[in-house]
């Protein structure tokens, strides 16, 4: 039998709802002496109730979920669970790779795209078409929804439905990433009745691999399998094989890691630093203890964490050299991060995004740093601004670089404070990241292009470089993968050439999960890709 959420057989549905059958009480125990022990009393206790042959998926969101609209999809939480619900037109694979996904095929001419719509339908049953996505994008840019996402589509010029399976877009002039754009939940497809309903934010519209069934706000979301999703494996069996997902939402990391633990959930999406150590060993392994019944799963995640220059306060270039060859990245893994991520020796581009360069970076050069150092007759004060979440990284780099000759300031300010004064340009020097919007080196090249100038863009580095402008303006408009990620690369040698910026490191999507579980997939943007995905049976 399968350990799972009881689902309710299609003639009791409206009169009934789902509950978690739950086997044992959960004792908050301190980390001292770790879980494990606490854990294996619970097991040996406890015994397990089991109504169901059903699969459900079970995981935790201690943050909740503020709605299911795909035209606010902003957060993780929201987007795991609008990656359930709806689809796009492209989607991004296990393999990081940009795949039609209600585009059945799409041809380009310069700055038309002109894609025809798979034979796929909305949760209603109403099979979707061209017209359908075309509501979808003027919703989003609607200044009368205000969706956050409105910008993905500001290159858009036009959206034309030529019949129910054809849809042209043009754009203001070709970009080649547009299809990695429209990988971004943003542009899920919606049900038009769904929306004019008013319905997206409760209780969904779309056509992904699970519906919505129940929502007990600030407890638990549960959708069910969608019997008519298109995708089916490679041997023509319909996907998904869960017949559900139940989605908890417990604030309390500690007792959502016990939860875990006894089976109540199937997923560990992140590792907090609550039970970090007893999870996990100084280097980032697994504990032996936890090794025998569960996996942990370690993948790039399109993060960089850096430092930036303000390019108009005129630091030298020396300088700026001696930061980055000043600071033991690897060091500073162990110690601060027990291991997650990867240290920077690349440029702004990713670990794990086509067109990161390896080695491009300044390496760890004692040394070097302290005779440059002492060259000087007088450094310069300087501040390194940050918020309290990075704190520990910061005071690093200032102890790194004290023990090399120069006294730095770190200055702890709050989020809204940091955004403010680095759109403003009034930081000299302040700790930095990015996360990809969508799965493109463009996206990473444009943060220091000088028409990116903040505060009208993201380069709030004030950076400026003919060049590396050139390098940007053809890496837009290229259409040959290979070009582009030469353009890419060259561009990323050159802001490191410069010293423009201080990569520390890329961060990592880390899981655990029981041994057992067959299909569970994600990507460098952290998505949770469940349509393969078959649980083990208790």
């Amino acid at each position: 039998m399968y350990h799972r959420v009881e689902l309710l057989s299609s003639a009791t549905r409206n009169t009934q709802t789902l509950t978690l059958n739950k086997g044992h009480s959960i004792i908050k125990a301190s980390l001292i002496g770790g879980f494990f022990v606490v854990v294996q009393l619970l097991l040996s206790s406890c015994g397990r109730e089991d109504h169901s042959d059903k699969m459900v998926f079970r995981y935790n969101e201690p943050a909740g979920i503020s709605t299911l609209d795909p035209a606010f999809a902003r957060d993780k939480s929201i987007i795991w669970a609008v990656g359930q619900l709806y689809e796009g037109l492209f989607t991004l694979n296990e393999h990081n790779e940009v795949m039609p996904a209600l585009a059945k095929n799409y041809d380009v001419d310069g700055s038309i795209y002109s894609i025809v719509i798979r034979e796929a339908y909305f949760h209603s049953g109403r099979r979707i078409t061209a017209s359908d996505v075309k509501y979808s994008f003027d919703r989003l840019v609607d200044p009368a929804v205000a969706s956050p996402g409105a910008w993905v589509l500001e290159r858009v010029k036009g959206i034309v439905a030529t019949n129910d399976s054809l849809l042209q877009i043009e754009l203001v002039q070709p970009f080649a990433a547009f299809p990695s754009l429209l990988t971004m939940p943003y542009c899920a497809v919606v049900d038009s009745v769904a929306a004019e309903a008013g319905k997206l934010s409760t209780e969904a519209g779309g056509s992904g691999p699970f519906k919505f069934h129940k929502w007990y706000f600030g407890e638990k979301l549960i959708l069910q399998k969608n019997d008519k999703y298109w995708r089916r494996n490679d041997e023509g069996q319909s996907l998904p094989y869960l017949d559900g997902v139940s989605v908890s939402f417990l604030p309390d990391q500690q007792s959502a890691f016990l939860e875990y633990l006894v089976g109540s959930f199937d997923l560990l999406p992140n590792i907090d630093p609550s039970f970090k150590d007893d999870l996990l060993t100084a280097d980032g392994g697994m504990q032996e203890r936890y090794g025998v019944n569960h996996i942990l799963e370690r993948s790039p995640f399109l993060n960089t964490e850096f430092l930036l220059f303000n390019a108009e306060s005129e630091i030298p270039y020396e300088l700026r050299w001696a930061i980055n060859a000043g600071i033991d990245r690897a060091q500073m893994m162990q110690l601060l991060r027990s291991g997650i991520g990867r240290p920077a020796s690349g440029g702004i581009i990713p670990y794990g995004l086509p067109g990161y360069y390896e080695g491009i970076g300044i390496g760890y050069q004692p040394d070097s740093v302290k005779v440059l150092l002492e060259s000087f007759d007088e450094l310069p004060k300087l501040t390194l601004t940050t918020v309290a979440n990075y704190r520990d990284i910061c005071e690093f780099i200032q102890g790194s670089l004290g023990q090399l000759g120069w006294s730095i300031a770190v200055d702890i300010v709050p989020s809204a404070t940091l955004r403010g004064q680095k759109s403003a340009g009034t930081l000299d020097f302040f700790r930095a990241s990015w996360i990809a919007d969508y799965p493109d080196p463009e996206n990473y090249v444009l943060l220091f292009a000088s028409m990116m100038k903040a505060p009208s863009g993201p380069n709030y580095s004030r950076y400026t470089n003919q060049e590396y402008d050139l390098l940007y303006e053809q890496l837009v408009t290229t259409t040959i993968d290979s070009v582009k990620l030469d353009l890419a690369r060259k561009a990323d040698a050159l802001l490191m050439q410069d010293a423009a910026c201080v990569p520390l490191y890329y961060d990592e999507v880390f899981r655990v999960y029981p041994k057992g579980m067959r299909g569970l997939k994600t990507n460098a943007l952290n998505a949770l890709l469940l349509n393969e995905v078959i649980l083990p049976k208790k």
